[in-house]
């Protein structure tokens, strides 16, 4: 069974986003992608909380089946939803 814990600095860094937007956000999950750049076991993504916004998310998996969200945040940034393939036009 998979968990997953959000660090308490996510609402102090972000107060917009609570700890349980965060998880909703991760269990919703509409984009991600390793962070190969950092770590492999790292992941940007982002995902839809239970307000219907999209939440910018970095997240690392963890032995056991935790995740452990360690940035969360509103909207997401540009080079994220740009590395997510977000806004690109379809031909």
């Amino acid at each position: 069974m998979e968990r997953i814990i959000v660090l308490d600095r996510v609402p102090e860094n972000h107060p917009e986003v609570s700890k349980e937007d965060a998880a909703a956000a991760w269990s919703h999950c509409i984009a991600c992608t390793p962070a190969f750049d950092k770590d492999p076991d790292r992941y940007i993504a982002i995902g839809i909380d239970d307000k219907g916004r999209q939440v910018e998310l970095v997240v690392i998996r963890k032995d056991g089946g935790v995740w452990l969200i360690i940035h969360a945040q509103t909207s997401p940034q540009h080079d994220i939803k740009s590395r997510l393939g977000f806004g690109r036009r379809r031909s």
